[in-house]
């Protein structure tokens, strides 16, 4: 599978910091559209007019928000993606798509989607390792849910520490996706 449309899927972790990295690094890797959605939370994190400037699609941040090309948003955007990832996901968007609970745009695309989801979580460390979070993750899994974690220990950036839930770096994450096109 090619990932010629990708829509990202921002939710309000502090790694959503360096989300213009990541877009950066997706665009140039795949070559592709991209299309973002932001949570009410990830607006708080990061000035959503500075990302129109790392895409070519359009930016939504609400349930309402629609143009010509995507008049139902949570549907159409899902439809026309070829992968959706929420990056970075916390803990609450992972909870609220364990749990059937739509209701922001990210979370509905993300239960709407018939393309693959994959979910790059970013949470303090505790958190991550709390067990209604695992057992959330592990639903999801089971669900067809994709996960793409770091190998090993990824930097917090709250903290400078190294802690399992930090994302990949946008190189290592690229080069995850990269093998999942080949063993697509």
């Amino acid at each position: 599978m090619d990932y010629k449309k990708i829509l990202v899927g921002i939710s309000g972790s502090i790694g959503a910091v360096e989300i213009h990295s990541y877009l950066t690094e997706i665009q140039n890797t795949f070559n592709c559209s991209i299309n973002l959605i932001m949570t009410e939370s990830a607006k708080k994190i990061v000035n959503p007019d500075s990302l129109k400037y790392f895409i070519d699609g359009h930016l939504f941040e609400n349930m309402f928000d629609s143009n010509s090309d995507f008049k139902i948003p949570h549907v159409h955007l899902p439809n026309w993606a070829d992968i959706l990832i929420i990056l970075p996901a916390t803990a609450n968007i992972i909870g609220k798509i364990a749990n059937g609970i739509a209701d922001d745009l990210l979370s509905t695309a993300a239960m709407a989607a018939a393309c693959p989801v994959i979910i790059v979580p970013n949470t303090n460390g505790h958190m991550y390792n709390r067990r209604a979070v695992q057992r959330n993750i592990k639903a999801l899994k089971e669900d067809g849910y994709i996960f793409i974690e770091p190998e090993g220990e990824g930097v917090q950036l709250s903290t400078k520490k190294k802690i399992k839930g930090a994302m990949p770096s946008p190189k290592e994450l690229v080069t995850q996706l990269e093998g999942m096109i080949l063993h697509a």
